[in-house]
């Protein structure tokens, strides 16, 4: 799977983080020629491999557009009344939501100021929270590397609303293990701010609209809609950074669209768009509201936010007909001290079921390092119970 990489460039794409929209937008291509395709990182496999700490591993794209061309703050948060999630009907009216949504959806550029000019650098997508101009956007949109990997010393961010003024934001603070980034923008007139949903009331089969800079086409943003195909999804998106709580949507997510929003029908933000699988059809990922509103003070105080350690057992494993079964039993680890071995077969963890990665994931993500567990392996055909400790996941 790949995170948004909003890259791509006129003469090709290179996987990087979520997209959004470039000022001024690029000339369209030549009618004949067909844009080319990114070169992007193939599928890995989503719930083949559980590598260390049982975190589903997968190739994934972040989604940026890379260019070519020259503390009173109070964000809405509601919940609603009954255990039912986000409903639409036949009857309900797309353009009346999009009315309501369309003027929180910004496109950000960034660029770089070398010898008083700026360079654009790459563009993406963002959605104002808040009356006083919060705005949120992924974490790689603002952190995009220039042409050489290099990270931007004098970075400038510019936004384009949706009545196609352009306004300044300045960075408050961004956690890239959590790929969010908390922007002010410099004026805050005329502002229609979204509503932060009630995550707990969000259920497989909602339909859900996303809007953002896709490809970074033009002035208006990119519609598309779906539904919430899964809920909880797990990615490792590099060595260092594995994304969790993740909503997963079939809504059309592509590069430049990073950082934008994924709404209800109710109009209420669930979701910034984040990543999407280039090879895979609608496939694509939100870092839900649920993620995000817990770290917002920190965001805004420009205070470090780091994830939290989760428990690690020390194996990798693959998904076979029998269960998750243990491939490799890493040195030095809980697992190697507890006597875990090749071919057992994880069943449970003290007392949870885990008969796919994905449950063993989530087990392991509500279990600090230190923790002791009873875990239960069937190896030659007999139930074993094995007791060890959690340890914190390696840095390396």
């Amino acid at each position: 799977m790949t995170l948004l990489d909003d890259t791509s460039t006129a003469s090709g794409t290179a996987p990087l983080p979520p997209v959004g929209m470039g000022f001024p937008p690029p000339p369209p291509p030549p009618a004949p020629v067909a844009p080319p395709t990114p070169a992007r990182r193939g599928i890995g496999s989503v719930a083949a491999a559980v590598v260390l700490s049982a975190v589903v591993s997968a190739g994934v794209s972040y989604g940026t557009v890379k260019l070519t061309t020259d503390s009173s703050s109070t964000v809405s948060l509601v919940s609603t009344s009954s255990g039912n999630g986000a409903s639409i009907d036949d009857t309900s009216d797309l353009h009346d939501l999009l009315a309501a949504t369309q003027p929180a959806v910004t496109a950000i550029e960034l660029g770089e100021r070398t010898n008083g000019s700026v360079t654009s650098v790459a563009a993406g997508s963002g959605v104002i929270i808040s009356d006083d101009g919060l705005m949120l956007t992924n974490a790689h949109v603002v952190n995009a590397p220039d042409g050489q990997g290099n990270t931007i010393s004098n970075p400038v961010i510019t936004v384009k609303m949706f009545d196609g003024t352009v306004r300044s934001a300045k960075v408050l603070g961004t956690s890239a293990d959590y790929d969010i980034a908390l922007l002010r923008l410099d004026d805050t007139s005329n502002l229609q701010p979204l509503t932060l949903a009630d995550a707990s009331k969000f259920r497989v089969g909602d339909r859900v609209v996303a809007i953002g800079n896709a490809l970074d086409l033009g002035d208006a943003p990119t519609v598309s809609t779906g539904i919430v195909s899964a809920l909880d999804r797990t990615l490792q998106v590099s060595d260092t950074v594995t994304l969790h709580g993740l909503i997963q949507t079939d809504a059309a997510i592509n590069h430049g669209n990073s950082g934008g929003a994924l709404v209800d029908t109710s109009g209420r933000l669930i979701g910034i768009n984040s990543a999407g699988i280039p090879n895979a059809q609608n496939v694509g990922f939100a870092i839900s509201v649920a993620t995000i509103a817990p770290i917002l003070d920190d965001l805004k105080a420009g205070r470090p936010i780091t994830v939290a350690p989760i428990g690690y057992i020390g194996v990798s494993l693959a998904q076979t007909p029998d269960g998750i079964t243990v491939e490799q039993v890493q040195p030095n680890t809980p697992a190697d001290a507890a006597g875990i071995i090749e071919g057992d077969i994880i069943q449970s963890v003290d007392g949870t079921p885990t008969s796919t990665t994905d449950q063993l994931s989530t087990v392991l993500r509500g279990l600090k390092p230190g923790t002791k567990v009873t875990i239960v392996v069937v190896r030659d055909g007999s139930p074993t119970s094995i007791e060890l400790t959690l340890a914190a996941r390696p840095t390396n």
